[in-house]
């Protein structure tokens, strides 16, 4: 009883929600909110009474009752002003969830107006859809949060070096024992125990403010072995792959949308993958893989610009194919005709001597062409140069 007469009696609104945010049980304080709105309250959703969906407000893209049964604890106080007939209103909105797991599940709220006074005049948004990570592992490995970089040495140490192997693997779950063989060969019997201690190191460094045992958002368990959890965590590597292969993929059907795709992807390949680990052979297979795509690209990206007689347009791709692919005698002497077809001859010969001297040096070979053999009548169609 006394339980009772406290909700009800609670100085703040509160509101009691289930699934699809409809109020099944308010207090005094909350039907005066209610009635001060001018809404009834059969029916009434929360999405109704506090704005959600609102645009322009910190719940644009969400619904209370549906976040915080997503989350499955409490959400952090939020702030939501919006308009109302008798003027701007402002609350402060906090929320938890709680029932059994395999029993209804329900929502209460707590609304607490919002004073000119207050301290904190807006939230944060950051949070609403969960924490978020992202990585840049084309080139340099970079770890962002939505707070900002995560910096540091440790990128470079151990920890790092196995959050670098989770990328590489980071669309299967790998055993702590694989994980301890790939990455420290040379490691003692007990490696199955330094894994786990780099990965609650890693867990730390990632989320430095997660509650002690509460599940890690970014890195899960799964029979026995980790791995990243893509839900949350977002690698450029992953962008970048399915931007090119939408390209690919439309380069016959729609050239403009696989010329948008292919400028996309390539956009996201900054270099390498894990440019930073040039000699782990565990990162060899999906480096060499990325770096095949971002090949081929790049030189459906040249074919479809010269296809649109864009000269100068499609020598770019084809300018960084060529660092890309350094031997490939047909990539450099491609670029060598388009240099004589633009009126640029001297070009073409400081690439045939560069070329030569590369292919000497490495291979004691010598080109199967000479300048005299290019041959620039097949692209000289109205090329815009």
């Amino acid at each position: 009883m006394i339980d009772r007469e406290a909700f009800h009696r609670f100085p703040y609104g509160l509101i009691v929600t289930h699934e699809g945010g409809v109020i099944v049980s308010r207090n005094l304080e909350a039907t005066r909110l209610i009635e001060g709105q001018e809404l009834s309250p059969a029916g009434l959703t929360c999405c109704e009474l506090i704005g959600c969906g609102t645009p322009d407000t910190v719940l644009a893209d969400g619904c209370v009752t549906e976040m915080a049964l997503a989350r499955d604890g409490l959400l952090p106080e939020m702030r939501i002003d919006r308009k109302a007939r008798s003027g701007p209103r402002s609350v402060w909105v906090a929320a938890a969830p709680f029932g059994e797991e395999d029993g209804p599940r329900h929502v209460v709220i707590q609304l607490r107006p919002g004073l000119d006074k207050d301290r904190r005049r807006r939230t944060e948004p950051h949070w609403m859809s969960g924490p978020r990570l992202r990585i840049r592992a084309l080139g340099g490995v970079i770890v962002e949060s939505r707070e900002g970089p995560i910096l540091g040495d440790w990128l470079d140490q151990r920890t790092g070096e196995l959050l670098k192997y989770l990328i590489a693997e980071r669309h299967r779950s790998v055993p702590v024992e694989q994980i301890g063989e790939s990455v420290w060969p040379q490691a003692s019997y007990s490696i199955a125990g330094s894994v786990r201690y780099y990965i609650h190191a890693l867990r730390s460094k990632l989320e430095p403010g997660r509650p002690k045992r509460a599940p890690s958002s970014f890195i899960v368990s799964r029979a026995g072995g980790y791995r990243l959890n893509l839900d949350r965590v977002n690698i450029d590597a992953d962008e970048f792959e399915s931007h090119v292969s939408a390209g690919l993929a439309a380069v016959k059907s729609d050239p403009h949308v696989a010329e948008t795709q292919l400028e996309s992807g390539l956009a996201l390949y900054r270099g390498e993958f894990l440019a930073d680990l040039p000699y782990a052979e565990w990162a060899l297979g999906e480096r060499h893989r990325l770096h095949e795509m971002a090949c081929r690209a790049l030189r459906e990206l040249a074919d479809l610009r010269l296809e649109n007689r864009m000269l100068a347009t499609a020598m770019r791709p084809l300018e960084r194919l060529a660092v890309m692919q350094p031997y490939d005698e047909a990539v450099h002497r491609q670029l060598m005709e388009l240099d004589v077809l633009s009126g640029q001859p001297s070009n073409a010969i400081r690439r045939y001597g560069a070329l030569r001297a590369r292919m000497r040096r490495t291979f004691d070979q010598e080109l199967r062409f000479t300048p005299a053999d290019l041959k620039v009548g097949s692209f000289d169609r109205g090329l815009s140069v």
